[in-house]
């Protein structure tokens, strides 16, 4: 068993492993940062997932770290592809002109700006990089993790490494289960936080879809049907109790109303700006913003309502390794059900019947499947903390007139509601 010892140990490659690592190392200190597939960079990356963000991203709200990182993609680009001069001029430059983000780029761009801005502390000796490593154990001394148990996913060794401060990163806080950190997962009740509008009754299993996300290109008159997953007819026939319709379908909830609504996954001119279709939705790819005889067609990344996966949690009483994995399969299951629907079945939007023409494209994984590495986690484990702040502290409903959220002498907090995404009355565990 190998070992090693640091300042800071960052658990989990994600934006906000990869931020806490940089900034530490920026610092002077030595860091360790593990990720367990072997690209960093998290939902942008490895769930392949362009963020929802508040309307004042590109405003001074918004810190010096994450306004690096966002010019150095846009610079990626502007170097890299084959941009119109109007693109590249575009000092707000949004590669895929998607409607959720003022930056919707492909994930292997996040992957190469990331380790350039980690590779001189690399190669300076001051920051380890350990790919495919995940946490197995933790040891604790009074309330602090001491040090982390890590094993190898391509050989299986493992390796402990001690350090003088843990950060768990991880997307699913696997070290506060570990280390018996003090947590809650799902729902909590009106009894604990006494928030208005908390469950009755604390639910575990109450917790927001996972999905397993992918980009397709559509390129008309060709056939690229993928093969028909083995849990096709469940998820074209099953109906659950708070969804209008099979999950293959155009159907979803809107969430203003809480009816069904049907979507579109093109509508108009593709080559439009903004539509209200999925195709537009999370577009990384716009190819009115490239060359046209270098390249033609748009990319969307796939993170529909439709393959959110609700069937079972990853994470609570009675969900072991075994549990999660087939809850993992069945969600990946969805994803490429959903695709060979739309492919094959789905209603067009010129009264046809499938878009044979969508194509997956693998090579901005980096998977076989082209299916994105990782799934798209919304909800993890919550530490139980000294202070947590609650609805009440937020909320301006019955506030008297111009009063607003709580004002926090120590912190700042900017934020907006974008998120769609799914969370079942009561997930299922099968």
């Amino acid at each position: 068993m190998g070992e090693l010892r640091t300042e800071l140990l960052v658990v989990g490659g994600g934006l906000g492993g990869v931020a806490a690592a940089l900034t530490a190392a920026r610092l002077g200190r030595r860091v360790v940062l593990t990720e367990e597939t072997d690209w960093l960079g998290g939902q942008l990356t490895v769930q392949a997932v362009p963020s929802d963000e508040h309307p004042w991203i590109e405003t001074e709200h918004i810190s010096p770290g994450y306004r690096e990182l966002r010019t150095r993609i846009r610079d990626y680009y502007r170097r890299n592809y084959p941009l119109t001069p109007d693109a590249a001029a575009d000092p707000t430059l949004n590669p895929g002109l998607g409607n959720v983000s003022r930056l919707c780029h492909e994930p292997r761009v996040g992957v190469a700006v990331i380790d350039e801005m980690l590779m001189g502390f690399i190669s300076a000796g001051r920051t380890t990089v350990l790919y495919g490593h995940v946490p197995v154990a933790a040891e604790v001394e009074g309330d602090r993790i001491t040090a982390v148990t890590l094993r190898d996913n391509n050989t299986g060794d493992l390796k402990v490494i001690t350090a003088g401060l843990v950060a768990d990163a991880t997307e699913l806080g696997d070290l506060l289960e570990l280390a018996g950190v003090e947590h809650v997962v799902g729902a909590e009740s009106q009894d604990e936080t006494g928030e208005p509008y908390a469950a009755p009754i604390a639910d575990p299993s109450d917790q927001q879809a996972v999905t397993w996300c992918f980009p397709l290109e559509y390129r008309p008159g060709e056939d690229h049907t993928i093969d028909k997953p083995a849990s096709y007819e469940h998820w074209k026939t099953h109906v659950d109790p708070f969804w209008p319709g099979p999950q293959l379908s155009w159907e979803k909830i809107d969430i203003h109303t809480m009816k069904g609504r049907a979507n579109r996954i093109f509508e108009g001119d593709m080559d439009a700006v903004r539509l209200p279709d999925l195709w537009h939705f999370r577009r990384i790819r716009a190819r009115t913003q490239f060359r046209r005889d270098l390249v033609d067609t748009d990319i969307s990344l796939v993170n529909w309502p439709n393959i959110d996966y609700w069937e079972a949690p990853l994470l609570g009483p009675g969900i072991d390794e075994t549990a999660r994995e087939r809850a993992l399969r069945r969600c990946k299951e969805l994803s490429l059900s959903y695709l060979h629907w739309m492919q094959t079945e789905a209603p067009r939007h010129d009264g046809g019947v499938g878009y044979p023409g969508l194509r997956l494209r693998p090579d901005l994984t980096g998977t076989h499947d082209g299916l994105a590495k990782g799934v798209y986690v919304r909800e993890s484990r919550r530490i139980r903390a000294r202070f947590t702040i609650l609805e009440q502290h937020v909320a301006v409903v019955d506030r008297p007139e111009g009063q607003g959220a709580h004002q926090f002498p120590d912190s700042v907090g900017v934020g907006t509601t974008t998120s769609t995404c799914t969370r079942a009355p009561r997930a299922s565990i099968t």
